[in-house]
Formats: structure tokens, sequence, C-alpha cells
């Protein structure tokens, strides 16, 4: 077995159902952000990770539902995708301000995945409530999730080059693939599971 198959990976969709997530004209984060995490999963499947994802539809689960759901699959990442809206470019990746050492290394070993891949704007790893304005991330909150648990913003939605990019499947595909190989780069940095 290789390393990556002692591995649970929790895919999380952001939104969903009746929570469009940021919207510009007839595009919704919501789909964007399944379409990527499918390409996610299949990546780390294809490496023979364990995966499971929170919705695979058009449906909402609460955010306790997912947090459930991760503890439930035991799972050791739990990934939360998401796309930006605000004002800006490019890609950032959120933790928590309580997470561990461990946990900082798979937020940057993503994010420089997706900057490399991507050749997008690096907004960088960044750390919530203390950086986003005292608002916690509640999926990503170690006090509610018990794996190391990452939350990358794919692009802006309301920056019309970042929209361009979100709307090619390609580079959908590609943003989910870089997310799977920053995970399994990740895992091969830690000491052997057995």
């Amino acid at each position: 077995m290789s390393q990556v198959e002692y591995y649970k990976i929790y895919i999380d969709p952001g939104h969903g159902g009746s929570d469009p997530g940021a919207v510009n004209g007839q595009y919704f984060e919501k789909d964007f952000a399944l379409d990527i995490a499918k390409h996610v999963r299949d990546k780390l499947s294809s490496y023979g990770a364990q995966t499971r994802m929170s919705r695979e539809t058009d449906i909402y689960p609460t955010l306790q539902a997912r947090v459930d759901g991760s503890n439930s699959f035991g799972a050791d990442i739990f990934v939360s995708i998401h796309c930006n809206a605000g004002g800006g470019t490019g890609i950032e990746t959120w933790e928590h301000d309580d997470s561990s050492s461990f946990n900082n290394q798979l937020a940057q070993s993503v994010q420089n995945r997706l900057i490399s891949e991507l050749k997008v704007s690096n907004r960088g790893v960044r750390s919530a409530p203390s950086q986003r304005g005292g608002k916690n991330i509640f999926v990503i909150d170690p006090s509610e999730i018990n794996a190391w648990a990452i939350l990358p913003e794919i692009m802006f939605m309301d920056t019309s080059s970042d929209l361009e990019k979100l709307k090619s499947s390609t580079f959908r595909r590609d943003a989910g693939h870089a997310i799977a190989d920053g995970i399994v780069n990740f895992i091969y940095t830690l000491p052997p599971k057995v």
C-alpha cells in the first residue's frame, strides 16, 4: 500500500441547495465548488485515498452536518471548497487560529500547489477568526472538527477575469487536481502511518 491509502479525506463543496454562495449573473459559487470538489475526489481516489463528500448534488447540508459527517467518517483531512467574493483576485487558503502546525503545513502545501499549477495571484494562507474580521469559520474550527481542516477560496466570483477562469471546465479540473496533489504532497511529509 502507498502511504496515501491509509488516509481518509472528507471533501466539502461549499454552500448548495437554497444557499448559492456568491452569485454573478447566472453563475453560482455552489456549482463551481461542487465541480472542483468532484475533481479533488476523483484525483485522490486515483492515488488510493479513501474519500467521502458532504454533498454530490445540489443540496444544502448544514454546517453541523458537514462537521459531523467528517467526524463520523473518521477523516484525517477535511477540505471545504469555496470561491471568493468582495473584490480581489487569486486564491487563498484558510485555516483556524487554533489549528496545529501540521494543519498549517497542509494549508501551505495545498496553497502552493494551487498557485504553481494555476499561475494566479497568491493571496497566501490566512487564519480565522483573527484575519477574518473576528469571524470564525465553523467547519475548520478544531473545537468542532477532528480532522486537519482547510478552506481554499478559488478565485473571486465578482472579478470578471477570475470569473472567466472559473467558467472554464479545464480550470476547475486543474484546480481540483492541484488541491488533491497538495494534499498528497502533505501526506508524504508525515511519518508513516501503519
